[in-house]
């Protein structure tokens, strides 16, 4: 009696580990799946809102530029925009 006791008893804990087990394997899957695709959404996201920054960056630099009479330069992608204000050679 004893002995199936015992037997019954590691049947359960074993049966409870494999529950627990394949319960995380399934939390697991849930959460790298979540990530992925929030990764995407938020990789987006901070590549719109640095554009928009630079953007608005961009823009008050060129109008502190015009503001105090300077001729403004647009930039291309890799360089930034310029200000020459006045005489630049310092007469």
């Amino acid at each position: 009696m004893k002995l199936d006791k015992k037997l019954t008893n590691k049947k359960s804990k074993a049966q409870s580990l494999i529950e627990y087990a394949l319960i995380l394997a399934m939390v697991t899957v849930i959460a790298v799946t979540a990530l992925q695709l929030l990764g995407q959404n938020m990789s987006n996201t901070l590549k719109k809102s640095a554009e928009t920054i630079n953007t608005g960056a961009d823009d008050v630099q060129r109008k502190a530029c015009v503001s105090l009479g300077g001729n403004w330069t647009e930039g291309t992608e890799d360089t930034p925009g310029s200000c020459s204000i006045g005489d630049e050679s310092g007469s």
